[in-house]
């Protein structure tokens, strides 16, 4: 291929690449931000919601998208589309960026994680399974972790500075590794094991149930639970693939050619990587009726405070 050749195959990428990372990704902020809006809404205008300690997990995973859409997000997509860098000038928000960012993507998997487990333990037999959490342990639970998160990512705050938001100390090469190692696990593996065993003891929790009102109720949170965990694989995989990749490859001579293939490969898989940010309240909106009732019921002066427990956790 001629030099004029690739030097054009190499704008086309990057062209696609910035429509992706820009537009694609600026109406992915505004759907998910409208969802998970209407989601906190709709767990907390109905009372018997927001009492359960499922709500807590919940909550923070809506707020943990918010943030993550606005605080990692946002910034890339006006950067694609109007050359401008928000960091730029901005000590806090460069601070903001890389600590809240790191931050509600690892919370958001944590919180769905402990739903699916808090959802295993409500649907037990056992009663002294569904005490095991309650709404202040969920709480205390979610503070913990979510202290703990910040932590591990405080170093962001301290390496990104300055009036350009770059990183600062040459140590932030060994952290870096941290991180990816860290994403690797907290983003892709564990989420995927632990949604996969407790969605499986669910689903065995709710057969044990052999009264037959409970039919619907088993068929709904069989297709939550299997659309929930398709999300998780879906939105974690091609993530994955590229970090590993990059690891693989990441002493590798590449030409400017590879360099674009390989952003452009980067930034299409950042794409499926906010669906659990974005989708959860169309998917739940479609998938159950228990959550339109609740929907409905958050928008209307109506109080409505009759789904029950168990769909709840849904």
């Amino acid at each position: 291929m001629s030099s004029v050749l690739t030097n054009n195959e190499i704008l086309r990428l990057q062209s696609v690449a910035k429509i992706f990372d820009g537009y694609v990704i600026l109406v992915l902020i505004i759907f998910g931000t409208i969802g998970n809006l209407l989601n906190i809404v709709a767990f907390l205008r109905n009372k018997t919601l927001r009492q359960m300690s499922n709500c807590v997990f919940m909550i923070m995973f809506f707020v943990s998208n918010l943030t993550s859409l606005w605080a990692s997000r946002f910034q890339r997509s006006m950067l694609a589309i109007t050359g401008v860098d928000l960091l730029v000038g901005s000590i806090f928000y460069c601070k903001v960026r890389w600590l809240f960012g790191r931050w509600s993507f690892n919370m958001s998997f944590t919180c769905i994680c402990l739903s699916s487990i808090d959802r295993f333990l409500n649907t037990s037999r056992n009663a002294r399974y569904r005490r095991l959490i309650t709404f202040k342990r969920a709480v205390i639970i979610t503070i913990m972790i979510s202290i703990a998160y910040i932590i591990i990512f405080m170093p962001d705050a301290i390496y990104y500075s300055g009036y350009r938001c770059i990183a600062s100390s040459s140590d932030r090469v060994i952290y870096q590794q941290f991180i990816v190692y860290f994403n690797l696990t907290m983003t892709n593996s564990i989420p995927q094991v632990t949604l996969g065993v407790f969605c499986m003891l669910t689903w065995c929790n709710l057969w044990s149930i052999r009264r037959e009102q409970h039919n619907q109720l088993r068929q709904e949170v069989t297709r939550m639970m299997l659309v929930e965990y398709t999300v998780i694989f879906i939105s974690s995989l091609p993530n994955f693939v590229y970090n590993l990749y990059a690891q693989i490859t990441q002493s590798w001579m590449k030409s400017d050619l590879q360099i674009a293939q390989e952003n452009l490969w980067k930034t299409v898989s950042a794409v499926p990587s906010f669906l659990l940010n974005i989708g959860t309240f169309y998917i739940y909106i479609i998938m159950s009726s228990a959550y339109r009732q609740n929907v409905r019921a958050a928008f209307s002066y109506r109080k409505c405070n009759q789904v029950t427990p168990h769909r709840i956790n849904l």
